[in-house]
This record gives C-alpha cells, structure tokens and sequence, in this order.
C-alpha cells in the first residue's frame, strides 16, 4: 500500500486534525530518517561530501532513489503485504581455466544460508546448509546440494530446498568472492580470533590460509581464506563462517565505517546478483541494522559427516526449519546441540 492509502490507514477512525498531525510527523520522519542515512554516508558537509559522493558513486544515487520510493527504506513498503521474507544467500565459488583466469559460469555453491526475515517480531533467523549435504536435486538425481548452482544457478538451488525442508524461498542472492575480498578490504581489515592453527595451500583455487592462534585483523584476502577453510570439517567451516559474520556486524557499529559506505555500495552493487532489487536489500539491510544481537539466531542444519556426503537428520531438520521459518510467535527458538555434538 503506497502514498494516501498508506498514511490513511494510520489515520483511520480520526477527524481531519487528527490525520493531518499523524500525516505531518510521518513525513518528517521519513525526512529525517533520509537525512540520518546521508550523514551515515559521510555527507557531513551538505556543500562538498554529500555532493561529491551523490555525483562520484552510481550506488549512493541509487540509495537516495531507494529512499524516497521506500520511504525511508521501510520494510512494509519494500514488501507490502508480507510480515516476512526468506532469502537464500549463496557465495558462489570460482573456476579457474588453464591460464588461472577467473570465470563465474557453472560455478558450485561455497556457503549456502538460508535467511528469514521476521518483521513483526523484529527477528532474524539463519540457517547454514552444509555445502557436501546430500540431497535430491530436481531432474538431477542425488548429488551435493553445491552441485545446484552449478547444474541450473541459484534458481535450481532454491527449488532443491523447497523441495527438500518444505520451506517457501521468496529470493535470492549471490555473492562473489572478489566482493567479499574487495569488501573487507575496504572496511580496513576484520577482527577475528582464531583458535587453532589453520593453514592450507590449494595452488589451483589459489586458495592459502596461514593463521596462527590468536586475535587478527584480518585483510580481504586473509578473511576469505579463514571462511573457506575446509580442511577440518564443512561443519567447523560454517561455525567459522557465522563467527565471521557476527564480527563484520559489530564492525558496522563503527561511525568511521560509514564513510566508507559509497565504497562499499559500489563495489557490491558492480559484484552480487539478486532477484532483489537493489532498494530492496537495502531495505533489509537497514532493517538488520535495527534488530538487535539477541533476535539473531544463526543455527547450523542437524546432520552427521560421511566420507563423501554430510547427511542430514531429516526429522531434527525439518523441526528445526518450522521453528525458524514458520514460528512467528515471540518466543526464541529452542537452542539447537553445538556443532561439535552433532553426530
């Protein structure tokens, strides 16, 4: 519902007065909120940054329309009518022909998140699929669930999921391994602390992890081969992975980073591709932003490792999976057994 319809309804029952007081703080909210987004995005000068960044960077032009046509990035306009959105997130891995050059085409899956977006109860829920499960994939057969995206992209992905834990997948996105690098990079570096020795040389991914135990800021390319990582288990890969994730949301608690954010907006923007449009990410972007830590819940997918496949627990999964993607009561989720108990 968009322009007078919305701001009616929150005038409904009302007099005129009423409705126009209602309607006045509505827009100057959604003034502000477009102001507090432009001074997070550096213009702390209206003369020169706010300009220069508007002309010098295609994202941050894209941001302000995204503003304006969301209102303020509002979930309930980014998706009108839904209380909540899931979105697979996929980091696609990276082939290499003979003379080591990069190409993205029939790529697998590296990392495979599943994320629900609860704007009712201001909550998140994510759910890592370990990239070796073993699963059906339509008109495929039984292979690793990886081996979608390669097989029909992020599309077939998503029906192997439907398909398998009955779970609706509104969207997608695909994230790029020069983007994360460029990303983190770009941020000055991640702190992360490592406990336990990680090294590992694949010459042909050009994939070298050399970290010793103990606090790192770690750099674009440090970062990436920390979640990559395999050489222990896909399991310890993914509690790596969420680790890493908490640690870049607290990064964004800094006020310098937001300096850094037409930076940031181009290089995903140019790197990632989605069935979102870009206000759309951005609207839930911003609506993360404003859960706090204890209404994210990051959960890894209930399995046991094999020497080919990770098999999953079918019955714990898809109770797992109605708890995180249909419970929309407000109670939390029921903790789910540590990576390291799962057997």
């Amino acid at each position: 519902m968009q322009g007078a319809a919305f701001f009616g309804i929150l005038g409904a029952g009302g007099d005129v007065l009423a409705r126009q007081e209602i309607n006045g703080r509505k827009r100057r909210s959604l003034f502000w909120r477009v102001i507090l987004v432009l001074l997070m995005l550096g213009a702390l000068s209206v003369g020169t940054l706010s300009g220069y960044f508007y002309a010098s960077s295609k994202a941050v032009r894209k941001t302000v329309s995204a503003l304006w046509q969301y209102r303020g990035l509002d979930v309930a306009e980014a998706f009108p009518g839904q209380s909540s959105v899931t979105v697979l997130l996929l980091g696609s891995d990276e082939n290499r022909d003979n003379k080591k050059r990069i190409y993205t085409k029939h790529t697998r899956s590296d990392t495979i998140m599943l994320a629900h977006f609860d704007f009712v109860n201001k909550r998140i829920s994510v759910l890592s699929i370990p990239r070796d499960t073993r699963v059906r994939i339509p008109e495929h057969g039984t292979h690793k669930i990886n081996s979608a995206m390669a097989l029909g992209g992020p599309e077939l992905t998503a029906e192997t999921i439907r398909e398998w834990l009955d779970v609706p997948v509104d969207h997608h996105v695909v994230i790029y391994y020069r983007v994360f690098r460029r990303a983190v990079d770009l941020l000055g570096g991640v702190n992360i602390y490592v406990d336990k020795p990680l090294h590992y040389d694949d010459n042909w991914g050009d994939l070298h992890v050399h970290l010793e135990p103990g606090w790192h800021l770690l750099n674009g390319e440090q970062a990436l081969g920390y979640v990559r990582y395999r050489r222990d288990s896909d399991l310890m890969r993914i509690e790596r992975q969420q680790k890493f994730l908490a640690a870049l949301k607290e990064h964004f608690r800094h006020p310098s980073t937001y300096l850094k954010l037409p930076q940031l907006l181009d290089a995903v923007d140019e790197n990632l591709s989605s069935s979102l449009s870009y206000g759309q990410m951005l609207a839930l972007a911003w609506f993360a932003k404003s859960v706090p830590s204890s209404n994210i819940q990051m959960v890894t997918l209930p399995c046991r490792p094999g020497r080919v496949y990770v098999y999953a627990d079918e019955e714990k999964a898809r109770e797992l999976v109605d708890k995180l993607f249909r419970d929309t009561s407000a109670r939390r989720v029921s903790t789910p057994l540590p990576i390291g108990t799962i057997q």
